[in-house]
């Protein structure tokens, strides 16, 4: 289940345009852009609901279909992402990750990646993706 379609008011300050989060008691936007690049907040897997989906996979599959569905409200796709930052608790599940992460990109248009451990995240959760995407001529 991916997150609900919810409009996002813009705000613009200085040349940069902020997309709050649709949550108002977030302190965070969900999503700014400078220019031609829009940089999402990194996510963790939670569901329409707003809860944590139990285990590693299904968090991995959660988030980045809520990352389809934020991206899409900005009129992109997963096809605009050139960068992806992860973080998780065990690297152990490092290949795990990449068997379900590259099926999502084409395979000759990999995003940038950095990655690395953590000894916690938020809520519990067993990893944390953030993406940046590029805007076709500037938005």
């Amino acid at each position: 289940m991916s997150l609900p379609e919810i409009p996002v008011k813009p705000v613009h300050a200085d040349g940069v345009t902020y997309y709050m989060h649709p949550h108002p008691r977030s302190p965070f936007s969900e999503a700014v852009q400078v220019g031609g690049v829009l940089y999402l907040s990194a996510m963790i897997g939670l569901d329409a609901q707003g809860r944590l989906v139990d285990g590693f996979e299904p968090q991995v599959r959660q988030i980045m279909s809520n990352s389809q569905a934020i991206l899409r409200r900005y009129g992109l796709g997963l096809e605009h992402v050139f960068k992806t930052t992860v973080m998780m608790k065990d690297m152990a599940n490092w290949s795990a990750f990449n068997r379900l992460y590259k099926p999502y990109f084409h395979p000759t248009r990999l995003p940038v990646r950095t990655a690395f451990g953590v000894s916690d995240l938020a809520y519990g959760a067993e990893v944390e993706l953030e993406f940046q995407a590029y805007v076709p001529h500037g938005g």
